[in-house]
């Protein structure tokens, strides 16, 4: 890496928890100037500034992740993957091939999707590294469009440690999609995880689910409000709720299920806010919910009986000008516990929210509060919580109660469809030559559906009539001695 130059050590005077590694370094990537590029780093628990002379510029379209020690293993603007040596990876080039990217417009920003790249480690894999990226398609009308989601896969193994696509621009799906809003969060088993993708034009979210099996589509949902925009997600600390927010749709509050990865409960919040722009974010602890909207701040109380009544405006731009005008954008906790809220223009400064879980004026929001050396635009990298452990007590921690993806498929359990409706194929064959049993749970733990199992036979067509919601279940194979010999996830669309 190369060495930077200490310029600020801005102590924050309330620390009140961190983390080490992954998301502790966020890098800030335009100055056209010598000055080089500002780095924070959240490693000591306190934002350390510094500069970096390297010459690849970020703008909204970022992610990078370090080591468990807080060292860069490398980043990504959306058109390339540069390592820790600020040097493009030997296969790193020429992400998501469309318009955009070979007209070389990237360069001077990078792509221009909120949101559009997402990093995850591979579970079960502590060298490789699944990177999730859009295009940036230029259509007819001239609109700038995503129209396909891609992944590639990092091996830190590769050119001596510093990293290697070896599978590059692998299309996941192919649809109009919102500009970015890649957002992941910890499955319920505190290791595989679940990506949310929004679709652009209907209130549709595709869901992904990524384990040591690869990345499996589990399904697609319609909920809430939003349809031809683009903004800002995400989820809480906890993985309990997601936000989005922008200034046509407005601002929409989902539940969230670790277990099964589908969204209910909508909350939709009529901001009337004729200003543009977005910003969303959560407090710690997750029962509030942050949108800025380029001269104002919101807040909104998830604990109130009416949360669209408990909108708060918590600041209001003061006009400054740094050296364009410091208005509100993009949002993003910090290890340090405070939400960050980048500015929508080329400045050097940034504003934080010091107290985000205390209620109304007095979760303090700092404007122009920290100084950068060096210019930056509207950028803070898309970090989800790495550090999100299981849902203790979940019959969906796979890793402690035996359900799929850790266990041997001793009966060789297949299910046809999956996603099913009403009715799903059960293809298996016993090792032992004793006939069992197959049993079918909903995401709680619930017995829902029991089915003889004959060794002599290897499948069994099954009826779902006793399942009546949607939602992702789990089939577990027992024989007659009680042996539990092999389990799958069944996702069920009515």
């Amino acid at each position: 890496m190369k060495k930077k130059q200490l310029t600020v050590f801005f102590i924050l005077l309330s620390i009140m928890s961190f983390s080490q590694g992954l998301n502790n370094l966020w890098m800030f990537g335009y100055d056209p100037a010598p000055a080089g590029k500002a780095d924070i780093e959240f490693s000591s628990g306190a934002p350390i500034i510094t500069t970096s002379n390297r010459n690849i510029n970020l703008s909204m379209t970022h992610a990078n992740i370090t080591d468990t020690n807080g060292n860069l293993l490398f980043y990504t603007n959306g058109a390339i993957v540069a390592n820790s040596l600020d040097d493009t990876m030997p296969n790193g080039d020429s992400l998501s091939p469309a318009t955009y990217t070979f007209s070389g417009a990237w360069q001077y920003f990078g792509f221009p999707l909120v949101q559009g790249s997402l990093i995850l480690p591979v579970p079960n894999d502590n060298s490789k590294y699944y990177l999730f990226h859009e295009s940036v398609d230029i259509l007819p009308n001239g609109i700038q469009r995503p129209l396909h989601l891609y992944y590639s896969i990092i091996d830190m193994n590769l050119d001596s440690g510093y990293g290697d696509l070896t599978i590059k621009n692998n299309i996941l799906l192919s649809d109009t999609l919102a500009g970015g809003e890649l957002l992941s969060v910890k499955h319920a088993n505190g290791r595989d995880w679940w990506v949310i993708v929004p679709e652009f034009g209907h209130p549709g979210y595709y869901i992904y689910l990524v384990s040591p099996a690869g990345i499996q589509l589990v399904g697609k949902q319609i909920i809430g409000m939003k349809l031809n925009a683009d903004g800002q997600a995400m989820f809480n600390p906890q993985g309990t709720k997601y936000a989005s927010y922008d200034t046509t749709n407005d601002l929409d509050v989902f539940d969230f299920d670790r277990c099964t990865g589908f969204l209910s409960n909508n909350i939709h919040v009529a901001i009337n806010d004729s200003m543009v722009g977005y910003g969303v974010g959560f407090s710690p602890d997750g029962t509030k919910v942050y949108a800025s909207s380029i001269q104002y701040v919101y807040q909104f109380d998830l604990n109130a009986p009416n949360v669209a009544a408990s909108m708060t405006t918590v600041a209001t731009w003061d006009g400054a000008y740094s050296p364009q005008a410091t208005i509100f954008y993009m949002q993003q906790l910090a290890p340090d516990n405070r939400l960050y809220i980048a500015t929508g223009n080329v400045t050097n400064v940034m504003h934080y929210i010091e107290y985000p879980d205390s209620l109304g004026l007095s979760c303090n929001v700092i404007q122009h509060g920290l100084m950068l050396p060096t210019y930056n635009n509207r950028t803070v990298p898309n970090h989800p919580n790495y550090h999100l452990g299981p849902l203790a007590g979940s019959i969906c921690d796979s890793l402690s109660v035996g359900l799929p993806h850790n266990i041997v498929q001793s009966a060789g359990l297949r299910l046809n469809p999956n996603p099913a409706t009403n009715q799903v194929w059960v293809n298996y064959q016993f090792p032992n030559n004793r006939d069992g049993w197959l049993e079918i749970y909903d995401p709680l733990g619930k017995l829902i559906l029991k089915r003889r199992l004959y060794w002599s036979t290897t499948q069994l067509l099954v009826y779902l009539n006793e399942i009546i919601s949607n939602g992702i279940y789990v089939a577990k194979v027992f024989d007659d001695c009680g042996m539990f010999l092999s389990a799958e996830k069944l996702s069920v669309q009515k």
